[in-house]
């Protein structure tokens, strides 16, 4: 399993107890929620506190939850994740950062060594991603990185964007 990814600003690592608070805090935020979970939005506090838990506590082999931080300073930006789509099929990429580190690039960097992984550790020949129609930084990462639209779509009870990213020919 790989333990790190690495980027020019960035170390993507396997969630540890330790990231237990961060995690709270950032799915605490009402700013950060409004975009994720089926439906969006924040959830109790011991529903937080428990998904945080079982996300640290998950194994899904190479894929999974990813801490996202800066590389040289350890700040935590996030988390990224490649889990299967609820189709068994497809793999998903997806992210949400910190407020402070909103508009500095570090959801596209991250993104990009997720797929990079889904495709070279993982093997996959797609990933995908679900959007909120609204949210539009999120698809602007998505377009920077070559994903491609392919319409609306029903994902875990609510109505989104679906795209998808296939693997460069070589």
């Amino acid at each position: 399993m790989a333990a790190m990814l690495e980027t020019l600003r960035l170390r993507l690592r396997r969630l540890r107890s330790s990231d237990e608070p961060a995690m709270i805090a950032l799915d605490s935020d009402p700013l950060v929620m409004r975009y994720v979970g089926s439906p969006p939005g924040l959830r109790s506090a011991d529903e937080t506190a428990a998904r945080a838990r079982e996300r640290i506590g998950a194994d899904h082999g190479l894929a999974g939850w990813w801490a996202i931080e800066g590389r040289h300073d350890g700040t935590f930006h996030g988390l990224g994740l490649l889990l299967p789509m609820p189709d068994g099929i497809d793999v998903e990429v997806g992210y949400r950062l910190a407020r402070a580190s909103w508009g500095r690039g570090i959801a596209t960097e991250a993104t990009s060594a997720l797929v990079g992984h889904a495709f070279a550790a993982l093997g996959l020949s797609r990933v995908v991603a679900v959007v909120y129609q609204d949210n539009a930084a999120s698809r602007r990462v998505l377009d920077k990185l070559g994903f491609v639209h392919e319409g609306r779509r029903e994902y875990k009870g609510a109505l989104v964007e679906h795209y998808t990213l296939a693997r460069p020919r070589r």
